[in-house]
């Protein structure tokens, strides 16, 4: 609506009265602003005049329309500004316009009652309370078509990363969501630039870079910080046809055989100890961009009673970090996945940019080389899609419980693994941390992403023969160790991915899974002679596909298999053969093990603001084959596991 043309000589009269007014100062406004008010403002019924002719015209321009609506910003500040001096100095103004008026006019003509006055402000107040309405009332249509907006825009472009930020984390606006007023918290929607590396991820996430989630969550500002949380709630149903006895996460390496009581028996459970919480951190320091990331889950500790009456899962954490940028550097300090650990993009700590499959395995995939400990690594990005990163690591002498020591040897030295009892956490020495380094390419080739990478793994172990057996001083071996990787994400068709990884080490074991030893302890000679470290070979590989068959739907396939060599020696104390792998070793002591898993995910619903909801499944075969058969013994051992899950993603 525009305003009426007889009007605009009225608006001029009124834009004269308030120059005369701002030029006026102290004492003068009056008198100063008299004459010219003299034939205009003199009367309370020009209020009523005033809001017709100027207030509700400008009120009532199309909200939507941002041309009309920009014409007519400034003429509804005056308006209130002019309303407002009207209804404070129409008494004093009044009185001298009067009084001079009385010289050639009647006095009755020229004066109102007080009920025609508290009539004409009532009136001007309603018409702003209106107005006021009025224009929340379009507000909240606007939010509501902006929202609409993104939908579409969703919509339209699926070949766009919709989903994953676990976000999901870490694209797009949640502006239909409550806004919390105060000075000190408020809700907004932060955008994010979409990863256009990967076409095909994950439907969930965590909410680390902005990437992870297409549901992207709301974002709460303290002064100029922003918490943006995130994570899902899930229900897992997991099925084995043997009882591997291990929960969520699958024990790649005791799977038992066929023969035994356990291979002969299957498990079925219910669990929701795969669902996450997430909060991340934004600040900005000068030119200084700052993240902050914890999350967890609650595939923690479990009592022994765990089953019985209450399912006590136990809060775990995953990962804590804080990362800091500036420029072409990079620096994050924490509790992350390792840099060994391929990545989807770049050299990236944010799990929508790393590969660790899309399975509900909690155990991933036989295979990978993965870690989640404590890290300082920085990065130096040469380009955008070219980056070399270094990192320290929290390292562990890790042997397993398949591997046997010689019989003086202080077995303490080694983390044996949980079911040992002996070692571990922080009882074992070590001799420095793991070091790492990583070159990252991204490379579109064809208007099709391609990823590339190699990483390079410097590890080391020590021990000490005391004095005690040596019959002389104590001799300390310290052997370094190290392994090498590669990886590759190929974009070879629209939103089909080839995923190749390959790992192989000398003392790398623990990297793969935890599922192989990283060392075994001789002792050659006699019994007084200092005991030292042998290195196990170790290896790994995964080939994969992933395709994202709809803007709901992904479908993976994939294979893969880990191997390590067998290092063993005869223990002069009592001629038995210790080590890794020798023959009569136990079962346990795996020469090679594979898997193959077809997963999906789909999106059942999602709005923005409100999360999603999805079903994933995953269908594995497993097999395991050891160094050494006992007679009469299965060839290998094998499991089906079978999972299907219900997801809420949150917003």
């Amino acid at each position: 609506m525009r305003p009426l043309a007889g009007h605009r000589s009225r608006t001029v009269v009124c834009m004269q009265a308030l120059k005369a007014a701002a030029m006026s100062r102290g004492s003068a406004f009056r008198p100063a602003i008299s004459n010219h008010l003299k034939n205009t403002f003199c009367s309370p019924q020009f209020a009523r005049a005033f809001a017709r002719v100027l207030l509700i015209p400008c009120f009532f321009c199309d909200a939507s329309n941002n041309q009309k609506s920009g014409r007519y910003t400034d003429m509804r500040r005056i308006s209130v500004l002019l309303v407002a001096l009207i209804l404070t100095g129409q008494s004093g103004v009044h009185s001298q316009v009067s009084g001079k008026l009385l010289n050639g006019s009647n006095d009755a003509a020229a004066t109102l009652s007080s009920r025609d006055e508290s009539a004409a402000i009532d009136e001007v107040r309603t018409l702003l309370r209106d107005q006021a309405e009025l224009l929340q009332t379009q507000q909240r249509q606007l939010e509501r078509q902006q929202a609409e907006i993104d939908e579409l825009r969703r919509q339209v472009a699926p070949h766009k990363r919709e989903s994953i930020s676990i976000a999901e984390q870490e694209q797009g606006a949640a502006s239909d969501a409550a806004m919390l007023r105060s000075a000190s918290m408020t809700f907004s929607r932060p955008v994010h630039a979409p990863d256009a590396a990967s076409a095909v991820n994950a439907l969930a996430g965590q909410s680390g870079k902005g990437t992870e989630s297409g549901d992207t969550p709301l974002s709460i500002h303290f002064g100029k910080a922003r918490l943006t949380p995130g994570g899902w709630v899930d229900f897992t149903a997991y099925y084995r046809s043997t009882d591997v006895g291990s929960g969520l996460g699958t024990s790649f390496a005791t799977i038992p055989y066929s023969n035994t009581v356990l291979g002969g028996l299957s498990e079925t459970r219910f669990t929701a100890q795969g669902s996450r919480l997430s909060l991340r951190t934004d600040e900005t320091f000068g030119s200084v961009k700052v993240f902050g990331y914890a999350e967890a889950d609650f595939n923690g500790f479990l009592p022994a009673n765990g089953y019985v009456s209450t399912n006590s899962d136990s809060l775990r954490l995953r990962v804590y970090f804080t990362d800091l940028k500036r420029g072409r550097w990079e620096l994050l300090a924490g509790q992350s996945w390792s840099m060994l650990t391929p990545n989807r993009v770049g050299v990236s700590p944010f799990l929508s940019e790393i590969y660790n499959t899309l399975h509900l395995d909690s155990n991933y995939q036989v295979g990978l080389t993965y870690a989640r400990q404590t890290q300082i690594r920085t990065v130096y990005h040469f380009t955008d899609n070219l980056a070399l990163g270094l990192s320290a690591e929290n390292p562990q002498q890790f042997s397993g419980g398949a591997v046997t020591f010689p019989a003086l040897f202080n077995s303490t030295q080694s983390d044996l693994g949980s079911t040992s009892g002996i070692g571990g956490g922080t009882a074992t020495p070590n001799v420095h941390p793991d070091l790492v380094a990583k070159l990252s390419l991204d490379a579109p080739v064809g208007g099709r992403s391609w990823h590339l990478e190699t990483a390079g793994l410097l590890t080391a172990v020590g021990i000490l023969t005391p004095a005690s057996i040596t019959k002389s001083a104590s001799a300390k071996d310290i052997r370094e160790g190290g392994g090498i990787s590669a990886a590759a994400n190929i974009e070879v068709a629209k939103n089909l991915h080839v995923i190749a990884t390959g790992f192989w080490s000398d003392g790398g074991g623990r990297y793969i899974g935890g599922i192989g030893p990283a060392f075994v302890v001789a002792q050659p000679g006699a019994t007084t002679s200092p005991f030292s470290t042998r290195m196990i070979h170790s290896g790994s590989m995964i080939a994969g596909t992933e395709w994202r068959a709809s803007s709901k739907n992904v479908i993976a396939l994939t294979y893969s298999g880990a191997y390590f060599a067998r290092s063993f020696s005869i223990d002069p104390s009592t001629g038995a053969l210790v080590g890794y792998g020798f023959p009569g070793s136990t079962n346990s002591s795996n020469r090679a093990l594979q898997e193959g898993t077809l997963a999906t995910q789909t999106r059942l619903w999602s709005r923005p603001g409100y999360g999603s909801v999805q079903v994933v499944t995953q269908s594995s075969y497993i097999s395991r084959s050891p160094w050494y058969l006992a007679p009469g013994s299965p060839k290998d051992a094998h499991t089906f596991a079978g999972y299907a899950n219900l997801r809420y993603v949150l917003p």
